[in-house]
């Protein structure tokens, strides 16, 4: 298999997971009001914390024509939250996000939180009808690249398939994004306040 196949191998290859998480978003109840609304950013918050970080520590995505410091989320979470009314650093942190020590593990929970980007556009949409919150005031994270969302999602895909070359790569890219998706349902799953 060469590199081109990886994003073929992800999909199906998290295809439950990804379903799996999609159906604890719940999207309906977690946006039917403010409260609902705030609690999913802070769960978000907890999650995409500790996983940037670890992401963080692995270097060479710049060889691959990848920069991580335009795909780092956390900021766009502090920003909501703080818009409203609370403190970031109050939410709970996942503890159990999936070990990162190199780039196929990195290019695996990186395809789960850059293609979750592509979502945020129709959730981003939800806000604003729902809730009155706009990327300006509440609603950065799930706006994320706003118009920059389809060249930055292609500028991952071209990355990752310059990394997945082998066969070995493949199956660590696509070991890692399963975990990822397994983590974050778990952690959502953690929050009773919404679920």
């Amino acid at each position: 298999m060469t590199g081109g196949r990886v994003l073929q191998l992800l999909k199906e290859g998290t295809a439950p997971q990804h379903e799996a998480v999609e159906r604890r978003f719940d999207l309906n109840n977690r946006l039917r009001d403010t409260h609902t609304y705030t609690a999913l950013l802070g769960r978000l918050y907890g999650f995409y914390q500790p996983l940037e970080a670890a992401l963080g520590r692995v270097t060479g995505y710049e060889d691959l024509g990848l920069h991580l410091h335009e795909r780092r989320k956390v900021a766009w979470l502090v920003s909501d939250l703080t818009a409203l009314g609370c403190v970031p650093d109050s939410f709970p942190t996942c503890a159990h996000v999936p070990e990162i020590d190199s780039l196929g593990p990195a290019f695996g929970s990186m395809y789960v939180v850059e293609g979750a980007s592509l979502g945020g556009r129709h959730i981003s949409k939800l806000v604003a009808q729902r809730l009155g919150l706009t990327p300006d005031r509440g609603c950065s994270f799930f706006a994320s690249y706003r118009d920059r969302i389809g060249p930055m999602w292609d500028a991952f895909r071209a990355a990752l398939v310059r990394f997945a070359g082998t066969p070995s790569a493949e199956q660590q890219v696509v070991t890692a994004a399963v975990q990822t998706f397994e983590s974050l349902d778990r952690w959502l799953a953690r929050d009773e306040g919404v679920s």
